[in-house]
């Protein structure tokens, strides 16, 4: 069952998407019914600028509207297609519940509202008579093009356009408005001893992963700058959007990563801060389970481990990018006074070999520098003792950063976590 099937049965669609289920739309399967907007687009403005011998700068702004929809499209498609192929035959019942009423916010025929509120403020700017001494840009436009009235096609080319984008900018301020609101609300599950379990990491690192698909359509916006060259106004009123969605963005993200680092068990944490030793299992190209101990840490984020770029790990890992890396506590020997947790996910290589090592620390300089500080403040014995003998070493011994070591993020998928002999595992 997925997400969409969830009660009240029906089918979560933005209005976008109920557009192209009609003729011509529908006799293809996105990106490709999005692709034909564009193309729908394109010659429709090519025929208006032939015909009616438009200035070049009109067409070209034109063209930069257009494509700004279509990456919109993509991205906010990309967005739903995430968020109703999640399965929920296994989420407890807190769960289901939160993301039901996330579901019916974000597609909520409410979300319209925004964007005709939008629409309505531009398409009195075109009409206005003068703004701020400036004559209406419909006005404009018509001297530009000596005509005495504008065409009705050129009209409905330029009122449909201007929706098309409206709806798209309105609907992207929504939908961040309210992933705001869906995190206040996870911020209060999150104070409650009876939900606090029913959301994990897993589940909150997942929405970011969804929101990303968002922001990636609301990115679409620069490509509208262009739209300056036709009026100033809308120029201006377009950076202050971008303003304001790119801080409302960054609101929304730190907000999650807050949640995500509040939604792990303090017993959680503590075993992955204090722990010591963990063993790492991968995949060999023979299919066979390979499994070692190795060192980590945890930035509060992501386990990491280092290991050598021409160890077995490394080799099995891009092959196969399925990891598993199981830590454990036994205070003094006892048994039925130990934690452990399991996470099983995918693993993500910084530096294979020498030259993407560079590369990544010229990318992600200050992460990679935070990660080796890291290491050395948790483990200075052994990194100090392996640095006095680092030429009369084995090279998979070796600890220099980027020459012989490769850093490995483990990205959970799921985590199972333990405590003492109890039969009470926290499955997430």
């Amino acid at each position: 069952m997925k997400l969409g099937s969830m009660q009240p049965p029906k089918e979560y669609k933005f209005l976008q998407e109920q557009i192209f289920e009609f003729w011509p739309f529908n006799k293809f399967k996105s990106p490709m019914n999005v692709f034909l907007l564009l193309i729908l687009y394109v010659i429709w403005g090519m025929t208006l600028f032939l015909y009616y011998d438009i200035p070049i700068y009109y067409f070209i702004a034109g063209f930069c509207g257009v494509f700004g929809l279509f990456l919109w499209t993509i991205g906010i498609f990309s967005y739903a297609d995430n968020l109703r192929s999640v399965q929920v035959e296994r989420i407890n019942a807190a769960n289901k519940k939160f993301l039901t009423e996330f579901l019916e916010n974000l597609f909520h025929p409410s979300s319209l509202v925004v964007s005709v509120l939008v629409f309505s403020v531009v398409i009195t700017y075109y009409f206005s008579s003068t703004t701020f001494g400036v004559e209406s840009l419909l006005v404009k436009i018509q001297q530009d093009m000596n005509l005495n009235t504008l065409p009705p096609i050129f009209l409905l080319y330029i009122f449909l356009l201007t929706f098309d984008l409206c709806y798209r900018l309105g609907l992207s301020l929504y939908v961040i408005l309210t992933q705001i609101r869906r995190n206040v609300r996870l911020a209060g599950y999150l104070k409650s001893p009876l939900l606090r379990t029913s959301f994990s990491p897993v589940d909150i690192a997942n929405l970011e992963k969804m929101d990303y698909y968002n922001y990636m359509a609301i990115c679409s916006s620069f490509t509208l700058l262009p739209l300056g060259i036709i009026d100033l106004f809308l120029l201006y009123a377009l950076i202050l959007f971008i303003v304001v969605t790119f801080s409302l963005m960054l609101v929304n993200i730190v907000h999650l990563r807050i949640l995500y680092t509040r939604s792990f068990p303090q017993g959680l944490l503590s075993l992955l801060r204090s722990a010591k030793l963990a063993r790492v299992a991968t995949i060999s190209t023979n299919r066979f389970p390979h499994v070692v101990p190795t060192l980590f840490v945890f930035d509060g984020r992501s386990i990491f481990i280092a290991t050598s770029i021409i160890s077995q790990k490394v080799k099995n890992l891009k092959h196969n990018a399925n990891i598993a890396i199981f830590i454990d506590s036994q205070p003094d020997g006892d048994l039925t006074k130990g934690t452990g947790v399991l996470v099983a996910g995918h693993a993500k290589i910084y530096g294979y070999n020498m030259w993407m090592g560079i590369i990544y620390y010229l990318v992600r300089g200050f992460r990679m520098v935070r990660l080796l500080m890291l290491f050395r403040r948790k483990y200075p014995h052994y990194i100090s003792h392996y640095l006095k003998g680092q030429r009369d070493l084995p090279r998979a011994w070796q600890v220099y950063p980027i020459i012989s070591r490769a850093i490995v993020e483990i990205i959970p998928d799921q985590l199972y976590f333990w405590k003492a002999s109890r039969p009470t595992l926290v499955k997430f």
